[in-house]
């Protein structure tokens, strides 16, 4: 049976944000003692290429990295220094890549080698490809972190490959920040806040551009995209417990003890892991409601009332209140947001 890491399972490797955070704070001259009070992760530990922190070593780290920053910047030039300073299947796979739409294909399905944090959904629409992203391993609490670190890195990522400035709209799941200016500068003008989730969305035609780096055979594609199978399925965990049960969610309705015995655990240990990372099951289950509605709502064919059958509701009434009490908003303000 498949294992799902969870709050104290080591399943982050230190070679790639650690590191970077680490190589800041001495280019800054900062303390690293500092940095790494209460982590349980040591300097010589870094070194080691096979080396793994847990999420809440993580988080610590984070908390100590953010009270010790003397500005608001971190996870931006964490996110811009990503690609030049990795290596490895990950970044083999986007250099080869022939264009955007398949770099993203790629990055969302083995983002968990060097960003298991993170669990992305990929969305259709008539004239754009959306990208919703989510946070696994009970990373909530650095919410805007990990949504700009990664951003930053998918922006820094698209204008190397391709030449050309970001094109691209952005939602994100809070509300816009006193000092916009680092987002203008990564991520363009193209933004909205306090969305439901955060989103990504780029225009087709401009994910069919052929990248400047392409190769003319797609067959370096092929022997990389197995590689980082192998790798990928090599992992002791290959998705975080949280994604688990949102991957699940999304094709059944299922009560705890269900979801429990599914990823076989009882019903106590699956709700005491979940209290670990700060996040009920109840939460997990109204996050996956959501998404599911959004996918519903960007089909011309689909009212309330299939839409509120589908997702087990007992009429679109109660469905029109829930829906307001994730978003804030009705369900027709959001009709054509995955369009």
């Amino acid at each position: 049976m498949r294992v799902y890491a969870s709050w104290q399972d080591k399943c982050i490797d230190s070679q790639l944000l650690v590191a970077s955070i680490v190589s800041l704070f001495k280019q800054r001259q900062l303390s690293l003692d500092k940095l790494l009070t209460g982590t349980g992760i040591f300097i010589a530990d870094i070194r080691k290429p096979s080396h793994q922190i847990s999420p809440k070593q993580l988080s610590r780290l984070l908390d100590n990295a953010l009270s010790l920053w003397p500005s608001g910047d971190l996870s931006f030039l964490l996110g811009q220094q990503w690609l030049p300073s990795q290596s490895g299947v990950l970044i083999s796979g986007i250099f080869c890549a022939q264009n955007l739409y398949l770099l993203g294909q790629f990055w969302h399905k083995y983002h968990w080698l060097t960003q298991p944090w993170l669990q992305t959904w990929r969305w259709q629409g008539k004239e754009e490809w959306h990208y919703l992203l989510s946070l696994d391993l009970g990373m909530q609490r650095h919410q805007r972190f990990f949504i700009e670190l990664t951003l930053s890195t998918l922006t820094a990522c698209c204008k190397q490959l391709s030449g050309q400035v970001w094109q691209g709209s952005i939602s994100f799941p809070y509300r816009a920040p006193d000092n916009l200016a680092p987002y203008y500068k990564y991520f363009g003008t193209d933004l909205s806040f306090d969305a439901p989730l955060c989103r990504v969305s780029m225009a087709k035609d401009v994910m069919q551009q052929p990248l400047l780096f392409a190769r003319q055979s797609v067959a370096p594609n092929h022997h990389i995209a197995n590689t980082a199978r192998r790798l990928l399925m090599a992992q002791p965990y290959q998705l975080g417990l949280m994604a688990a049960i949102r991957r699940q969610l999304m094709y059944a309705n299922l009560s705890l003890p269900e979801a429990a015995k599914r990823l076989g655990m009882s019903g106590a240990t699956l709700k005491r892991r979940l209290g670990e990372m700060g996040v009920s099951y109840g939460q997990l289950v109204d996050e996956t409601r959501l998404i599911k509605a959004l996918y519903c709502l960007a089909r011309p064919e689909q009212d309330a009332n299939s839409i509120a059958t589908m997702l087990c509701f007992s009429d679109a009434s109660n469905f029109r209140r829930s829906f307001k009490r994730w978003t804030g908003q009705l369900p027709t303000y959001f009709r054509y947001w995955l369009a």
